[in-house]
C-alpha cells in the first residue's frame, strides 16, 4: 500500500468547528495534500485517490468476468463496466508502474485517470452503468426493478471513445477509454470491444469524470491525535471517508452519511480523534435530526435523491434536496451516550461544549435544542416499558419493516422484531446519558427531566431477562455436533468445550415475545455501554473462548452469529457464511468487543474468576484480530471449510454471497483508538 502526502494545511476549509485564518495576500497557496493508497482483497484491487477537490475510488476485478468500477464521494455517484465472461480467468488491473492520477477540467469536471492492462486477447463490454451509487448497488444486486428511471448513456466513438450521461440532478458523468500500446477499440453489434495488441495484452487508459460539487476533506494529520494507534491503513481509510460536511460510511457502496455508522465510529474513536473531527461528525447528526429528535439513518443525495423527490407527493420545490431515511430504531439511542461522553467527560469537549451547542442547524434551530429533542424522544420511547414491563412494550422494529438495527439485512434478525442490542444495551445507556445531560448546565439544568431519565433507566435494567435461554448440555452437544458436520467442520473441539448447560442471550424476540435462539456478538454493546453482572460477563467470555460452532471463535476472527443451538434448519439457513449478517466476521464488531472487554476489565470489584475469564477472552479476541490484520479496514469477510478448519474468503467473492464487502468501512477504522493487551 502506498500513501503519498504533500504539504497540508488546515486553512481554506470551512464547516463545523473550522478555524479559518485569513491568508496574507502575498502568501503563495500551498499544494493540496495528496492521499493515495491501494488495498488488495482477493480478486479485487482497490485504488484510492484524494487531493483537493478530487476524491475517487477505482477498483478492478480479475477473474473470468473482469470489472471496472469508479466511485466518487461527491454526489455519491460512480460508474461500473462489466466485461463479458472469458474462457479463462484473467488478471485485470493497473498496468505495471501505473498509478491513479487526478484530473481537473474546465466547467467543474474532475476525476481520475489510470492505465489499465488485462492479460486477455480481448475485452467486450457486456454492460455499463453511469449514475448514483445507490442505483449501481441495486442494479448489481436484485436489479433496478419496475419504476426505476432510465440510466441510458450516450456513446461517442471518438477518439477517445466516451460514455456520457446527464444525471437526474443535472450533473454530468463521463468515462473515456483510450487504447494504447497497439490495443484497438471497435464497435461490434453496438458492443465496445478492446482487442489486444502485439504483446498479447489489452492495454488502455480510462478517465472517469464528474462535475458534482466536491466535499471538503480534513488534512490527514488533523483527524487523530499523535497518540492514536500506529495503524497506517486505518488512518488512510479514515481520511478518505472523513469530510467537514459529514463522515461517509464506506467505499464503494456507502459513500454517503449514515447516522448509526457515524455515531458508533465516533463513540469508539473518541479517545483518538481531534475535537474538530468529533464535532464535524456529531454536528452532521444534529443537522439531520427530524423535528421530533429522530436520528436520520441514511441520506440520499445526487440523482437518487432527485428520483425519490420526484415520486413524493406533493413534490418539493427543490428536487435536488437530500432525502433522509428515519426507519432505523437503534440510532435514536446512540446520540445521547456520545454527546454525554464528549461534552461532559473529555477536557476538550467540556471547553468547547457551549460554543458547539450554540451552533445552528440548517433548519435554523440551535444544536442545544436539537439534542434536547432527541433526549425527549428517548424518554418518550422508554416510558411504556417502565410503566408496563413486558416484551410487548420493548422497542420493536417499525410496522411492516424487517430491519431496524445494525443487522439491517432482511433476515439479519432471523425473523425477530425486538432486537437484543437496542433493548438490553442502547436504551438504558441513552437514558443514563440523558440523565447526566439534563442535570448539567448544558441543557438547563433540568432536575425533573434528569430524575425521570434516571427512573426510566432503573426500570430498563430488567429487560435482559426476556432474552434469556438455556440449552441442556446433551441437547447442546448433539446440536453442535450435527451442525458442524453439516458445515464440513471437525466439531470435536467445539463439542468438548461444552461442559454443562449453555446459557444463551437471544439475538431478538419475535412478535409474540419468543426468543430467537441464535448466539451473537451484540453483547459487545452491553460491554461498551453498561456494567453487567459477573454472571453475564462470564457468559460472554465463554462464547468468545469456545471454538465455533460451540461459540463464536474461529481462526479468521469472531463470528457475528451462530445458529448451532437453535436445532432449526430453517433458522440456520438465514445465517450462513454467504449471508450479510450470517456466520461471517465484521471487523467493527471485533473492535467493539475488545473495546468493551477493556472497559469491563477497568472496573473495580469484579470477582477474580470473572476477571481472569475476561482477560482470556480479550487475548483470544485479539489473536483473531491480529491473524487477519491486513483486512481490518474492510467491512466484513467470510470463510470456507478446509480440512475441517476454516479458511478466510473475501465476502462477495464466492458463489452464493448475497452482497459485496466494502474495502473501506468507517467503523472499521476504530482500531486507531485501541491497543492489544500487554503480554
Amino acid at each position: 500500500m502506498l500513501l503519498a502526502l504533500a504539504a497540508c494545511t488546515g486553512s481554506g476549509y470551512a464547516g463545523h468547528g473550522a478555524d479559518v485564518t485569513p491568508k496574507a495576500r502575498d502568501a503563495p497557496s500551498p499544494a493540496p495534500e495528496l492521499l493515495r493508497f491501494d488495498i488488495m482483497s482477493g480478486s479485487i484491487t482497490n485504488h484510492f485517490y484524494r487531493r483537493g477537490p478530487i476524491a475517487a475510488h477505482l477498483l478492478t476485478t480479475s477473474g473470468p468476468a473482469p470489472r471496472l468500477l469508479v466511485a466518487f464521494p461527491a454526489g455519491n455517484a460512480g460508474l461500473v463496466v462489466d466485461f463479458a465472461p472469458l474462457e479463462e480467468p484473467v488478471a485485470f488491473g493497473l498496468a505495471p508502474l501505473a498509478t491513479l492520477e487526478g484530473v481537473e477540467e474546465p466547467e467543474g469536471k474532475r476525476g481520475v485517470t489510470a492505465r489499465l492492462a488485462a492479460r486477455a486477447p480481448a475485452l467486450r463490454v457486456r454492460h455499463a452503468l453511469l449514475g448514483g451509487i445507490r442505483f449501481l448497488r441495486d442494479a448489481m444486486g436484485s436489479g433496478l426493478g419496475p419504476g426505476a428511471p432510465s440510466l441510458a448513456h450516450t456513446l461517442d466513438p471518438g477518439p477517445p471513445l466516451a460514455l456520457r450521461r446527464t444525471m437526474l440532478d443535472g450533473h454530468h458523468i463521463e468515462l473515456r477509454v483510450e487504447p494504447s500500446e497497439g490495443t484497438t477499440v471497435t464497435l461490434e453489434d453496438d458492443d465496445v470491444v478492446l482487442s489486444a495488441g502485439p504483446g498479447g495484452e489489452v492495454r488502455f487508459v480510462v478517465t472517469a469524470l464528474l462535475d458534482e460539487p466536491p466535499l471538503t476533506p480534513f488534512p490527514v494529520e488533523s483527524i487523530v491525535h499523535e497518540n492514536a494507534a500506529d495503524d497506517p491503513v486505518a488512518r488512510r481509510a479514515l481520511a478518505f471517508l472523513t469530510y467537514r460536511e459529514k463522515f461517509l460510511a464506506g467505499s464503494w457502496r456507502f459513500l454517503t452519511y449514515f447516522g448509526r455508522d457515524t455515531l458508533l465510529a465516533l463513540q469508539m474513536l473518541l479517545p483518538a480523534l481531534e475535537p474538530a473531527a468529533i464535532e464535524a461528525g456529531l454536528g452532521s447528526v444534529l443537522d439531520r435530526l427530524a423535528p421530533d429528535g429522530d436520528v436520520a439513518h441514511e441520506e440520499a443525495i445526487g440523482e437518487y435523491a432527485v428520483w425519490l423527490q420526484s415520486m413524493a407527493g406533493p413534490r418539493p420545490a427543490d428536487l435536488r434536496a437530500p432525502v433522509l431515511d428515519y426507519k432505523m430504531i437503534d440510532d435514536d439511542f446512540l446520540l445521547a451516550p456520545l454527546a454525554a461522553v464528549y461534552l461532559l467527560d473529555t477536557p476538550a469537549g467540556r471547553a468547547r461544549a457551549q460554543a458547539f451547542l450554540a451552533r445552528e442547524t440548517p433548519a435554523g434551530g440551535f444544536y442545544r435544542d436539537a439534542l434536547r429533542q432527541n433526549l425527549a424522544r428517548v424518554l418518550a420511547r422508554a416510558a411504556p416499558f417502565a410503566a408496563r414491563p413486558g416484551p410487548e412494550t420493548l422497542i420493536a422494529l417499525g410496522p411492516g419493516l424487517s430491519v431496524g438495527n445494525w443487522r439491517d439485512s432482511n433476515q439479519g434478525l432471523g425473523g425477530g422484531r425486538i432486537p437484543f442490542d437496542v433493548n438490553v444495551a442502547l436504551v438504558p445507556a441513552a437514558l443514563r446519558a440523558a440523565a447526566r445531560l439534563f442535570a448539567s448546565d448544558l441543557l438547563g439544568p433540568d432536575p425533573a427531566a434528569a430524575d425521570e431519565a434516571r427512573a426510566l433507566a432503573q426500570a430498563w435494567r430488567g429487560a435482559e431477562r426476556y432474552f434469556r435461554l438455556e440449552i441442556p448440555e446433551e441437547v447442546a452437544r448433539a446440536r453442535v455436533n450435527e451442525y458442524a458436520a453439516a458445515l464440513g467442520l471437525d466439531g470435536a473441539r467445539a463439542v468438548a468445550s461444552i461442559e454443562g448447560p449453555i446459557p444463551l442471550l437471544a439475538l431478538a424476540l419475535d412478535d409474540a415475545g419468543r426468543p430467537i435462539p441464535v448466539m451473537h456478538s451484540d453483547t459487545a454493546f452491553v460491554l461498551l455501554f453498561d456494567e453487567p453482572s459477573p454472571e453475564l460477563l462470564e457468559i460472554v467470555a465463554r462464547e468468545l473462548l469456545r471454538p465455533f460452532p460451540a461459540g463464536l471463535r474461529t481462526d479468521v476472527g469472531m463470528l457475528v452469529a451462530n445458529p448451532a443451538y437453535a436445532g432449526d434448519p430453517a433458522l440456520a439457513a438465514m445465517f450462513t457464511r454467504a449471508d450479510y449478517h450470517g456466520t461471517v466476521v465484521w471487523s467493527w464488531q471485533q473492535a467493539a468487543m475488545v473495546a468493551g472487554l477493556s472497559r469491563q476489565l477497568a472496573r473495580e470489584g469484579l470477582p477474580t474468576r470473572t476477571r481472569e475469564m475476561l482477560r482470556a477472552a480479550e487475548r483470544a479476541s485479539w489473536e483473531g484480530i491480529e491473524a487477519v490484520r491486513a483486512r481490518r479496514a474492510e467491512e466484513l469477510w467470510s470463510w470456507e471449510p478446509a480440512g475441517g478448519e476454516v479458511r478466510l474468503v473475501p465476502f462477495g467473492q464466492a458463489r452464493g454471497h448475497v452482497d459485496e464487502s466494502n474495502a473501506l468501512q468507517l467503523w472499521s477504522t476504530v482500531y486507531l483508538a485501541l491497543s492489544p493487551p500487554r503480554p
